[in-house]
């Protein structure tokens, strides 16, 4: 064998090897997040609520003077290991309804996507969603909870027993205040007593901040890009109650949100997290939505 052949077959089998690797990778253009192991979160449009009176959240027209609505929304959170929706906002079933049918005490609600066809644009149907999660129970979180009655529900104990325990709260005392969610009665649950890593590995946390209701919780997200995310619930519904430190009046006279607020804090500062307050229209407007994501 000559010099020249030597380095012919040289080339050769480098170019084998070469051709094989490629075959075996994963193309160079994908993101982490295409590729599926990455975490990467969505943003989805739940509705929104018109606001006839900031005083049921402890803010008066002074502290917010453009605060006209206030926007529902739910995440969708995929994880290597599988999906999680995060609320559901006010219920596909309002689409087209009027005002006058749509009101709840001083707020109206409008509905003008539905989340299911959100979720279905970006290959999440149903079936595909693997834990719900729900900072609370009240109507503008729980509006398409039964659609997705197949995943496990992740709750506070506390939460589950204000609806369904010994001694429910007067809200949920008939069969029509819990028909949103009422499947959910019978789904497979994860119950909690307190904070829960749901994959295991510390990037996906669901953090018990009790107060507005008896089992509220909070969602803390680590993507590889964008950095650690805590999802508020209610625990705050605009950006004043966090600047001027208020909050509805039964809460403050209670105590429990307060603690839960300081706590939260704590654990935002520690962890170098931003917090998305969910109802709050400025953080709203800036955040891509579906079918763009956060990584």
């Amino acid at each position: 064998m000559t010099t020249l052949d030597i380095v012919r077959n040289a080339g050769a089998l480098s170019w084998v090897a070469m051709c094989a690797g490629l075959m075996g990778a994963v193309p160079p253009h994908l993101t982490a997040a295409q590729r599926g192991d990455a975490v990467r979160l969505y943003v989805l449009d739940g509705g929104t609520l018109t606001i006839g009176d900031p005083t049921v959240f402890g803010l008066t027209r002074d502290d917010v003077p453009d605060l006209t609505t206030m926007p529902v929304p739910a995440f969708l959170v995929v994880h290597p290991k599988g999906a999680l929706l995060w609320d559901t906002g006010l219920g596909d079933q309002l689409i087209g309804r009027s005002s006058s049918e749509t009101q709840r005490g001083t707020m109206r609600q409008l509905v003008t996507q539905p989340l299911k066809g959100q979720l279905a644009a970006i290959g999440y149907p149903p079936e595909k969603i693997n834990y719900l999660g729900l900072s609370h129970m009240h109507f503008d979180h729980v509006g398409n909870a039964n659609d997705y009655s197949g995943a496990t529900w992740i709750v506070q104990k506390a939460e589950r027993d204000s609806v369904w325990g010994p001694a429910p709260l007067p809200a949920f005392a008939n069969a029509a205040s819990t028909a949103a969610f009422a499947r959910l009665k019978n789904s497979k649950t994860q119950e909690l007593t307190g904070d829960y890593d749901v994959f295991g590995d510390g990037l996906v946390i669901v953090k018990s901040t009790p107060g507005h209701t008896p089992g509220h919780q909070s969602l803390f997200v680590k993507l590889p890009r964008t950095g650690a995310i805590v999802l508020s619930g209610d625990l705050y519904h605009h950006q004043a109650e966090r600047t001027l430190r208020k909050m509805p009046e039964r809460e403050a006279a209670e105590g429990v949100t307060a603690r839960s607020r300081a706590a939260l804090e704590a654990f935002i500062s520690t962890a170098g997290a931003q917090l998305w307050i969910q109802h709050d229209p400025a953080i709203w407007a800036r955040l891509k939505k579906a079918p763009a994501f956060y990584d």
